[in-house]
């Protein structure tokens, strides 16, 4: 399984970002371009140890070039796609029900941070907004934090001074990964 494809709507600094991913993808970029925005907009999709009161965002995470007041139209949406699984019973199962493509087999779970207001009403306050996470392109498939936990996802933290973090080999936060991978063989 891989990730193969993210898509985020109005989140933080991101207006528009659609994304393509290959097997193996590195994200390096210059300080305060979004490199950590985008890992916390996957994290609020995949991670089964964040807390729904961290998934319940707040009106300054909307993008900063919507206008305000925020109408019901503005809503941050985070979507990522999965390829490469259906040579696997257990992800199968777990993938199988929010297919959105069948050839190649492509599975997508999306994030919605939105107005709950009432047709015709505009939010007029935060505790208007909810947020869900739903599976394949329906929005009445809502999935729970359970669901999040059967996904084989491991996260590590993130290299803020490589060379740091690699000279010492027992604090390195790639030691986890790499003992892993080299066990394997």
């Amino acid at each position: 399984m891989r990730i193969s494809r993210v898509q985020i709507e109005n989140f933080r600094n991101f207006h528009h970002l659609d994304v393509a991913l290959d097997a193996h993808a590195v994200i390096v970029g210059e300080n305060k371009i979004g490199k950590s925005n985008l890992l916390y907009a996957l994290r609020l999709v995949l991670d089964p140890s964040l807390p729904d009161s961290a998934r319940q965002l707040k009106e300054e995470d909307l993008w900063d070039g919507l206008p305000r007041p925020l109408t019901k139209n503005d809503v941050i949406t985070i979507s990522v796609d999965f390829a490469e699984f259906e040579n696997d019973d257990r992800l199968l199962a777990v993938l199988g029900e929010f297919l959105i493509s069948t050839e190649p087999m492509v599975s997508r779970l999306t994030y919605v941070f939105g107005p709950s207001v009432s047709e015709g009403d505009e939010p007029i306050k935060e505790s208007d907004y909810e947020s869900f996470v739903y599976g394949g392109d329906k929005p009445e498939s809502r999935i729970s934090s359970e669901f999040r936990r059967r996904l084989p996802l491991d996260l590590l933290p993130a290299l803020r001074d490589a060379e740091g973090d690699l000279a010492n080999w027992r604090r390195s936060p790639l030691r986890p990964l790499l003992d892993e991978v080299s066990s394997r063989d």
